[in-house]
């Protein structure tokens, strides 16, 4: 017996009416367990039609027969006399059933109808892209082959990746690139590691091969446990800095060197470690410098090592001059452990665990604007070019400031995100979406972007770039800024306001970003100006980059932006606020965190300051 249970309905593309297919590639770090997973699907356009999905429970059921001569002769004597009596054929058919033995149930979960409704338009569907060989270099090292599962998933360690500590300290940032041959053709994905991703992945690998290394050690493979501890030592492992000076100094799985000896256990007990401490100090014989050492480790140590730490402390100052023994007291007091971390690295990770504020788009509900319409879009993976880190995150977000502080219908809303924003996608909701929405002379207009932008050869084009943009053929494949304002201003709008988290500077030409957290793609850009009815206010001068926000999970000028809208930008308090009130809140802000990352950036504002941007 088959019940169908949970039944419910979705929308795809059908197998048998694909119009075109074509695979699409994305990744994600885990800043907690190393992990990058990279997920291939296929992306299949056509018919859409509707299918039922359900739940199949299959119940079996055992039986005994019956027994037909055994029941007859257990039939009471007048029933077999008397066949035809009524009585005794109601008794007749219980005695020749058959009887349940076990019963025994198994549910299919999310089985799919084979026929769908069709839906009479066209769509697009991601399916996953299983049995495929995934790569995976770092910095343009050799690949790792992993396979992807069912879901299309493949996932790397990257923890357990890292070759060299220079992959990790050459740069603030760290380049990878991922790609696998789907039906003939390759597909290449580039990714950029940075911020507080790339602080998380440098101190895994450093604790993944500090333990290697001991697991190394206590087996007695001494040379693989040096380059294990010398791997997690240079990255700044004090622990692994220690090991290592023991290596050296027994001559286990190195030559025996007495000066790299005591360098790395200079390099740990610079960093706190009681017990390189100790041995420095046990190492230097007599002398104040000895002394400190011996406090610091008597005061962190325990047992026999304490014991050590304070009969040496103890026996120093007995050879101390009193003012050189004050001196050495006050150094130790006054010691404070410096862990081997960029200034960068420190920064995200105290970002990370201190986070700012959330967004909250329903903060405030500003008055209704039953005559403006939004066209949001955010792109942060792209087909050919680096991640937009957080630039999907920022759309999602800024739609929903829309409906809410912005005071928009949500049917004027229209959002595009990843692949939903190529560059025909995006021509499509402005020659047809937006125009539907535009009463000439009377609508307002917001656009928000955020992901690349790049300038021209000569700087006289500024252009947004779409998911599939290609900056080989940059004119034919990106959205030209100046263009679409025009375009929209041709479809009759009153005026138009954008919000660009982007920038036109700050890559090199060979693919690879400079600054692995901003979102560029070095031309100065050369801005020819902007129409009477445009506003623009751009997240950074035309030389400048346009950062993410790790802390935020968001752009830093998005986030700020946002923060503004939320009624933060309100300087004056009068429940109204202006581009010139929001421009000047985001500049603060902007410019004082960039400053923290070590980086300039200053959002711009062109054209009328004293516009309404929203009332509440």
């Amino acid at each position: 017996m088959t019940e169908r249970r949970n039944v419910r309905t979705f929308e795809r593309v059908a197998e048998d009416a694909q119009a075109n297919v074509r695979p699409v590639s994305t990744a994600r770090f885990n800043a907690i367990t190393g992990t990058l997973t990279v997920t291939i699907v296929k992306e299949v356009s056509g018919e859409v039609r509707e299918y039922e999905v359900f739940d199949e429970a299959v119940t079996t059921v055992t039986e005994r027969p019956p027994d037909i001569g055994r029941s007859v002769i257990s039939l009471p004597f007048d029933v077999v006399l008397a066949p035809f009596d009524k009585s005794a054929q109601r008794e007749l058919p219980t005695l020749f059933q058959y009887r349940e033995l076990e019963r025994s149930q198994r549910v299919h979960t999310d089985r799919i109808s084979a026929d769908g409704k069709p839906l009479g338009r066209q769509g697009v569907t991601r399916r996953p892209w299983p049995g495929l060989s995934v790569s995976l270099s770092i910095e343009e090292g050799p690949p790792r082959q992993r396979q992807n599962d069912a879901d299309g998933e493949a996932v790397f360690d990257l923890y357990d990746a890292i070759d060299t500590a220079g992959q990790l300290l050459d740069h603030d940032y760290l380049s990878l690139k991922v790609w696998a041959e789907v039906g003939g053709k390759k597909v290449e994905t580039p990714i950029i590691l940075a911020g507080a991703d790339f602080a998380a992945l440098r101190r895994l690998t450093a604790n993944y091969a500090a333990e290697k290394g001991r697991q190394a050690r206590s087996s007695g493979d001494h040379s693989d446990a040096a380059k294990r501890f010398r791997l997690a030592a240079e990255l700044g492992a004090p622990e692994a800095q220690y090991l290592l000076a023991e290596m050296y100094r027994d001559g286990q799985g190195v030559p025996q060197n007495q000066r790299d000896a005591r360098h790395w256990t200079e390099r740990a007990a610079r960093q706190g470690h009681a017990s390189a401490q100790l041995a420095l100090a046990e190492g230097m014989g007599q002398g104040a410098e000895a002394y400190v050492w011996a406090s610091l480790a008597a005061a962190q140590l325990r047992d026999d090592q304490r014991r050590r730490a304070v009969a040496l402390r103890d026996s120093l100052a007995t050879r101390l001059k009193a003012e050189d023994l004050r001196a050495a007291q006050a150094q130790a007091t006054r010691f404070a452990a410096v862990p081997e971390m960029r200034d960068e690295s420190l920064t995200a990770l105290a970002a990370q665990a201190e986070p700012p504020p959330p967004l909250d788009a329903t903060r405030l509900k500003g008055k209704p604007k039953p005559n403006a319409a939004a066209l949001i879009i955010g792109i942060e993976d792209y087909l050919t070019l680096p991640m937009a880190q957080f630039a999907g995150r920022d759309a999602r977000a800024f739609g929903e400031f829309a409906t809410n502080a912005l005071g928009m219908e949500p049917a004027r809303v229209k959002v595009l995100t990843g692949a939903e924003a190529r560059l025909l996608d995006i021509e499509k909701a402005i020659d047809t979406w937006l125009k539907a929405e535009i009463q000439s002379g009377a609508t307002e207009i917001y656009v928000f972007f955020a992901g690349h932008g790049l300038a021209s050869p000569d700087g006289r084009e500024l252009y947004l770039i779409p998911h599939d943009g290609d900056r080989a053929i940059l004119k034919r494949s990106a959205i030209d800024r100046d263009r679409l304002i025009a375009g929209i201003l041709g479809h009759g709008a009153a005026n138009v306001t954008l919000f660009l988290d982007t920038c036109y500077s700050g890559g090199t030409r060979n693919g690879a970003s400079l600054i692995a957290d901003a979102r560029p793609l070095m031309i100065v850009p050369k801005d020819q100006g902007l129409p009477p009815a445009a506003n623009l206010l751009a997240a950074a001068g035309n030389d400048q980059l346009s950062s993410s926000y790790g802390p935020a999970r968001h752009g830093l000028y998005s986030y700020f932006l946002m923060r503004g809208l939320m009624g933060d930008a309100d300087a004056d308090g009068d429940r109204v606020l202006t581009l010139a009130e929001l421009s000047t809140f985001v500049q603060r802000n902007t410019r004082r965190e960039a400053a923290r990352l070590g980086r300039d950036q200053s959002p711009v504002l062109a054209g009328d300051g004293e516009k309404v941007v929203m009332r509440w």
